[in-house]
C-alpha cells in the first residue's frame, strides 16, 4: 500500500471535511472511492452531493443540472454515453452551437 500527500488550501480542506462529514465519509474513503471509480470507468463518472448552502441562483442552477444528470444516470440501465450527456447539458445551458 502506498501513501500519498495532497496539498490543499486550508479553506478547501476544511470545506471538504465538512461536506464529507455530512455524507458520513472520511477523506480516505472519498479518495479511495474516487480513484477506484475513475480507474474502472476511465473517467470521472459520478456525482456525490451534500446539502448545499444556496448562496446564489447560479449555485442552485448547477445543483439542479447535476440532479437531472444523476436522475438520468439512475434511469439508464446500460452504458452511459458521457460525451452525449455533456453535450446535452451544454446545449441546455448555452443553447445549440451547431
Amino acid at each position: 500500500m502506498k501513501t500519498i500527500s495532497i496539498r490543499l488550501e486550508d479553506s478547501i480542506y476544511e470545506e471538504l471535511g465538512e461536506m464529507l462529514e455530512a455524507m458520513g465519509q472520511t477523506k480516505q474513503t472519498f479518495y479511495e472511492t474516487f480513484t477506484k471509480t475513475a480507474l474502472r470507468e476511465r473517467s470521472i463518472p459520478f456525482i456525490i452531493s451534500a446539502p448545499l448552502n444556496r448562496k446564489t441562483t447560479e449555485d442552485s442552477d448547477k445543483v439542479a443540472a447535476f440532479q437531472r444528470l444523476e436522475a438520468s444516470r439512475k434511469r439508464t440501465s446500460g452504458t452511459i454515453d458521457y460525451d452525449k450527456e455533456r453535450e446535452a447539458a451544454m446545449n441546455e445551458k448555452y443553447g445549440c452551437i451547431d
